[in-house]
């Protein structure tokens, strides 16, 4: 509720009496000099000359009237002066959001609500068709209008523009219409096209984003100059690399926020996607842009069966890693799994049956490698003899969490060995040599998995079914 001013009214009542006292005691008088009779300006329609306006209201609105145009868009049409007098900026974000009160003679005040810009200074004298502001939806409102108000000393009036009363209310957009002369007369009064202003956009959104997943995209258009004033109602477009876009208007905030359903981008060495945020510009503000680089988010994974080195006497053994998926990155959905390798046999080590394999999804991102092995044995020189079936070594990795499993059934010298679940379980082995059981090594973005981890003396050293994930660029 806005308080009214009540100064114009003791001053207008000073004035009658005044004029009572001082009126001849003869002849007759007209109806405009009649004390108590304030002069009324002409006002006209609050827009452009030849400009055609439906307007409307609803029940318990009040005597006041919503303009859009007729024809065309209203968001950034320039709103006149319907008569001249002295303007004021207000703001009322939860009601009439950016508004202009002009103050006239006897009076008289009108109002100019929901502005998207001002186009004159606080406390301006402006002349009849002056251009003050901008249409926008600033404050409590559904769309782009012109909220107008009439008042004598703080009291609502019917609303009088081109010498018509535009009651009866209330009325629905499309059945009422105005064409407003307001600076048609050629006066200096006469309404000039909005200067053009300097915009400013700012990306605002999230700094990473993710395959498959949505992403919340948003930016920020303000005044260039002027404070940073935000600008509302005015339509940004923002690209995702070059073909994912969506399309927002800016709030009374200035910002606009859009989302693009489901990320789909490639990665690249840099593993970043470029961000523009555009805004075209208009009538009453000059175009400007924004850039950023997103992070995108991706995962790497790699998965083997079995690597060896063995200094045994004569020739050693050395075994790559076999079958090996190598190292896994991307940012999609995808499967990476060599063939599997039967059997290898080594003098001092068989294996069956290796396989390896690493997976990956998106929305949110994970990667998951596994690798698997029948039956291994191992008869390291001076140690007892290992023997695992059924191995199975998993890790998986996202942006929240990584995890790791081991499986198998371990006997050492013949004797079956109950290993209890938990990572890194170490058994000696005498003479300095150790088997490590579900073996767990965390970094910063993952985590590598080995179901058996067997190391001796003079360098050997066995790694039985690995597997590696991590998840990157998850800040």
């Amino acid at each position: 509720m806005r308080i009214k001013r009540r100064g114009t009214l003791l001053t207008g009542l000073l004035t009658t009496l005044a004029l009572a006292l001082t009126a001849p005691a003869t002849g007759t008088a007209s109806a405009a000099d009649e004390p108590g009779t304030l002069a009324k300006p002409a006002f006209l329609a609050p827009f452009e000359c030849d400009s055609v306006w439906t307007y409307s209201t609803y029940p318990d609105h009040g005597n006041v009237l919503d303009f859009v145009k007729a024809e065309g868009a209203s968001a950034g049409a320039p709103v006149l002066a319907s008569a001249a007098g002295t303007a004021t900026r207000h703001n009322q974000p939860d009601g009439g959001g950016q508004y202009i009160r002009i103050t006239h003679a006897d009076g008289w005040t009108t109002e100019y609500m929901h502005l998207a810009t001002y186009e004159v200074a606080d406390g301006a004298q402006v002349a009849q068709g002056t251009v003050i502001g901008t249409v926008g939806s600033t404050g409590n409102t559904t769309g782009p209008h012109l909220h107008y108000e009439q008042e004598l000393n703080g009291v609502h009036q019917d609303i009088e523009l081109e010498g018509n009363v535009l009651t009866p209310y209330p009325s629905e957009y499309g059945e009422k219409f105005i064409t407003s002369t307001n600076g048609c007369d050629g006066d200096p009064g006469d309404p000039d096209p909005p200067v053009q202003k300097d915009t400013a956009l700012a990306y605002d959104g999230p700094a990473t984003i993710s395959n498959g997943s949505p992403a919340p995209l948003s930016a920020k258009l303000t005044e260039k100059d002027g404070g940073g004033a935000p600008v509302a109602d005015r339509e940004v477009t923002l690209t995702l690399g070059t073909d994912q876009t969506c399309k927002a208007k800016t709030d009374a905030a200035g910002k606009a926020a859009c989302t693009i359903a489901a990320v789909a981008q490639p990665l690249t060495d840099s593993a970043t996607v470029p961000l523009k945020a555009t805004f075209a510009g208009d009538e009453a503000y000059k175009p400007s842009e924004a850039t950023a680089e997103l992070k995108l988010q991706y995962v790497t994974g790699r998965a083997y069966g079995l690597s060896a080195t063995v200094p045994v006497l004569v020739l050693p053994i050395v075994i790559a890693p076999t079958p090996d998926t190598g190292e896994v990155r991307t940012a999609d959905a995808r499967t990476v799994a060599p063939a599997c390798t039967q059997n290898i046999s080594a003098v001092v080590l068989t294996a069956d049956a290796l396989c390896a394999n690493v997976t990956t999804t998106t929305g949110p991102s994970t990667s998951t490698a596994k690798s698997t092995l029948t039956k291994l044995s191992l008869g390291l020189p001076g140690l007892p003899v290992i023997e695992a079936t059924g191995i199975t070594a998993s890790s998986t990795s996202t942006c929240t969490a990584s995890t790791g499993t081991t499986d198998l059934k371990l006997t050492i010298a013949g004797t079956p060995v109950t290993v209890p679940d938990i990572p890194d379980y170490a058994i000696d082995l005498g003479a300095g040599a150790k088997v490590v059981v579900n073996e767990q090594t965390r970094t910063a973005t993952g985590l590598t998995v080995n179901a058996l981890h067997i190391s001796g003396l003079g360098g050997a050293d066995v790694v039985v079914a690995s597997s590696t994930s991590a998840a990157h660029n998850c800040a």
